[in-house]
């Protein structure tokens, strides 16, 4: 099977839509994730049921479907998708794209053990993975919901101390990896890549690191930054040490929903640690 790739003209900055839906039993659940017709930025927050392992597979990612719960458009005849998946690379600061195959393999290719996943951009089946704690990008043609199920990371997956995703200079798309909404304040601990104190905002109030959340009422990002120890050494609070603050470098009440990704910013490698919670 093949197909033309056509580069999508998505920037780091382009603002995508989602709502969310929570539902989950003990350590079993999912969230049902609203996606609008657009670019949607989305979290994996559940690890497969037994798994010890933080890591989950891009071709079962999420089960698609319209509004009233049918089937979701897969690839046409051309072999274009109706709906993207990208992840964002850290490293090579770019996409890899993925596709949702809807039952288009059966109808077009006469092989319906492919359908209803998720399609390398040779619509092709993909042993390529995801790490919870990353986040992506969903574009569709058209709205529907996207139902990622699983179980709620635990101590039996989350290391001692708490999850840590790497951080390179640049963009870095990243997400709380439990299933719940959480303030901004406290979102994550940033450190340097030898766990030393990362650099907060300097004396002009310009931070070093900076926390990008879409928010779809306004359909435009809020910006927040890593305060670091310039609360104390610049403003005498020391209470705001070490916390994420509004643009203003204030306090902020904030929240980030369930099911959300966020980018973070640097200008230098770093590391981002999420207590358990």
């Amino acid at each position: 099977m093949k197909k033309t790739l056509t580069l999508l003209a998505i920037m780091a900055a382009i603002g995508p839509a989602w709502g969310a839906e929570v539902v989950s039993s003990n350590i079993v659940g999912y969230h049902k994730i609203n996606l609008v017709q657009g670019l949607n930025m989305v979290a994996p927050q559940f690890v497969n049921v037994g798994a010890n392992s933080l890591t989950r597979g891009i071709s079962t990612i999420g089960d698609l479907k319209n509004p009233s719960g049918g089937a979701m458009a897969g690839y046409d005849e051309d072999y274009a998708y109706a709906t993207d998946l990208l992840v964002w690379d850290s490293a090579a600061q770019d996409y890899t794209y993925y596709g949702w195959a809807g039952t288009s393999p059966e109808e077009i290719d006469d092989m319906p053990e492919l359908n209803n996943t998720w399609l390398d951009q040779g619509t092709e089946e993909t042993d390529d993975t995801i790490d919870v704690g990353q986040g992506f990008w969903i574009k569709t043609t058209s709205a529907g919901t996207l139902t990622i199920s699983g179980e709620v990371p635990s101590g039996n997956n989350i290391p001692s101390g708490g999850l840590v995703v790497n951080l390179v200079s640049g963009l870095n798309m990243v997400a709380n990896p439990y299933p719940m909404e959480v303030p901004v304040s406290t979102f994550g601990m940033i450190t340097d890549s030898n766990d030393g104190a990362m650099d907060g905002y300097d004396e002009d109030y310009s931070y070093a690191v900076d926390l990008i959340v879409w928010d779809p009422a306004r359909q435009d990002y809020s910006y927040y930054g890593w305060a670091g120890t310039s609360p104390e050494e610049i403003d005498d609070m020391a209470e705001l040490n070490n916390t994420w603050l509004d643009q203003g470098t204030e306090e902020t009440s904030d929240k980030i929903a369930q099911g959300a990704a966020v980018w973070i910013k640097t200008t230098k490698a770093g590391k981002i640690t999420f207590p358990e919670r």
